[in-house]
């Protein structure tokens, strides 16, 4: 998959871009795993902003986007050295009925293998980066 648009669940995602935004870096904030499901989910800022905004987001000094993405049916779960204030690459391919998502940074990985794959979200916050946090210009990924 090339863009997150593409994913289900993005129709609200849709309305609030003009422009198919590509799938790339991904600063990760929350991993959920639930056994008896099996379910998957990562909650993401992307470097991308919103440029449609709704009425209740507009002149509110909202900078980032953040996303989550909802795994179902997992297997094949590895994830190695997830440190904090890392960005990732994220890469999503579908093949043979099942998504293929792995995330990777200098210092960790993960993949996973799905059923179902959806986006939740997005939703906009102020976002005022501490010292150390992570720096969207890095383009060493």
């Amino acid at each position: 998959m090339k863009n997150w648009n593409d994913l289900d669940g993005s129709i609200f995602f849709n309305k609030i871009f003009s422009q198919p935004i590509e799938i790339g870096k991904a600063y990760i904030h929350s991993l959920g795993i639930e056994n008896d499901q099996p379910s998957f989910g990562i909650g993401f800022d992307i470097p991308d902003f919103p440029d449609v905004l709704p009425e209740k987001w507009k002149n509110k000094g909202y900078n980032t986007c953040r996303i989550a993405l909802s795994c179902s049916e997992i297997s094949n779960l590895k994830i190695v050295n997830l440190p904090r204030r890392d960005i990732f690459r994220i890469n999503i391919k579908r093949e043979n009925g099942y998504f293929f998502l792995s995330a990777n940074s200098k210092n960790a990985s993960m993949e996973l293998k799905a059923k179902w794959l959806s986006m939740k979200g997005p939703t906009v916050y102020i976002n005022s980066p501490e010292p150390g946090d992570h720096n969207w210009a890095d383009n060493t990924l």
